[in-house]
């Protein structure tokens, strides 16, 4: 009786909320799990005789999980409410995480690690739609998505190194295991309230009358380029990094701890950008930073000369990730659909690009996928730009 009917209050209508900090927490823990993988990846591939095509679907069978599980997660979330949908999601990614952590090979990895996909996906939903009905300023929901899961990240990359390094890459998944079992303490303790009114939007508004009909799927589109390119923040610097600077994974995670908190600082600044000029102008200015990074990145000669490239690539990630997610939340309508077609689209590409950079690490050399994925990043700034003169 008492599972019940705590699955009964659970049970809220669809226009509820999680409490801004419950839902900041859940992005930030979440997004833990995700980015504590990252510096370990070296030390996976080494223990486990794994392939770069193969270390690349260490991610991509984790964001296809994620990916199968963002429609039902959006179904979930708006029959249903953030709090249910919060606490399903830690449950599953604690069984994930457990499972990854007693792997002997990849082909049990690789399913464990569709699991933790599928958690986080319920996860991010949840935390998503409730700071976006506390938050529906135009550009802040977005905002406060980055911040949160920049810091996550961070958090994360400094501690998985560390732990690699010092006890062995399955102490990451454990401690993933223990996050997940916090996550779900949260999502039964908490409270859930009803969403905010929405505020008005100033640019936004006149975005969603200038843009055509096809603007929501060209914002999808532009979304799936951003996360593509995410493949170098899972997979091409810790190679990169592994392979051409020799680092260890300590160092790899200060590596990509670096970009992280580059990531994070620019979150803000980017958040208002686009409540002054507008989504279309952040995304366009987003992708074109990001590609110049990814194609300066292959020319440094050590970690130091890699700084600026790598900076380049975190404040374009940012923009293009907070402009692009806007728009489609706005002309999306702001509903659990909407967050789904961000997510979405968001994992499509996740899926899509480790194993394409794989794929060419194995065909050219690491630095090759920088570079392809760089030029793929410009194009589509133009892209953006002519469509944005057109409309």
């Amino acid at each position: 009786m008492a599972a019940g009917g705590w699955f009964r209050r659970m049970s809220t209508k669809s226009a509820q909320a999680l409490p801004l900090p419950v839902a900041v927490l859940t992005l930030f823990f979440a997004y833990w799990c995700v980015d504590f993988v990252s510096p370990v990846v070296p030390t996976m591939r080494d223990s486990l005789s794994l392939s770069a095509t193969s270390a690349g679907l260490i991610f991509s069978v984790f964001f296809g999980g994620r990916l199968l599980t963002n429609l039902p997660a959006a179904w979930l979330v708006d029959r249903n409410g953030p709090r249910l949908t919060a606490g399903l999601g830690a449950a599953i990614l604690l069984v994930g995480s457990v499972l990854v952590a007693i792997s002997q090979s990849e082909a049990t990895l690789l399913p464990a690690r569709g699991i933790q996909g599928a958690g986080v996906a319920l996860l991010a939903t949840a935390g998503l739609l409730s700071v976006l009905r506390v938050l529906p300023g135009g550009g802040a929901a977005m905002t406060a998505f980055n911040v949160a899961t920049g810091a996550g990240g961070s958090a994360a990359l400094l501690l998985g190194g560390v732990l690699a390094s010092n006890v062995g890459w399955r102490a990451v998944f454990w401690f993933s295991a223990g996050i997940s079992a916090v996550l779900l303490l949260l999502a039964v303790l908490a409270k859930t309230q009803q969403a905010e009114t929405r505020a008005g939007h100033g640019v936004a508004d006149d975005e969603r009358a200038a843009l055509t009909r096809g603007g929501f799927w060209f914002a999808i589109l532009a979304n799936f380029v951003v996360f593509v390119n995410y493949a170098i923040w899972v997979l091409g610097i810790p190679l990169l990094s592994s392979e051409k600077f020799k680092l260890n994974p300590t160092d790899v995670g200060l590596v990509l701890l670096f970009v992280n908190l580059v990531h994070l600082g620019a979150a803000i600044p980017f958040g208002r950008v686009i409540g002054r000029t507008g989504a279309p102008v952040a995304l366009a200015i987003g992708l074109g930073l990001a590609g110049a990074g990814l194609v300066l990145a292959p020319w440094a000669a050590s970690p130091l000369f890699l700084a600026g490239p790598l900076a380049l690539y975190a404040m374009g990630q940012v923009a293009g990730n907070s402009s692009a997610g806007d728009l489609i939340l706005r002309l999306g309508g702001s509903g659990g659909r909407a967050v789904g077609a961000v997510r979405l689209s968001s994992d499509i590409g996740m899926v899509v690009g480790p194993a394409v950079a794989g794929l060419i690490a194995d065909a050219a050399g690491v630095e090759a996928s920088f570079v392809a994925l760089g030029v793929l990043s410009l194009l589509c700034s133009g892209a953006v730009v002519v469509a944005r003169f057109r409309s």
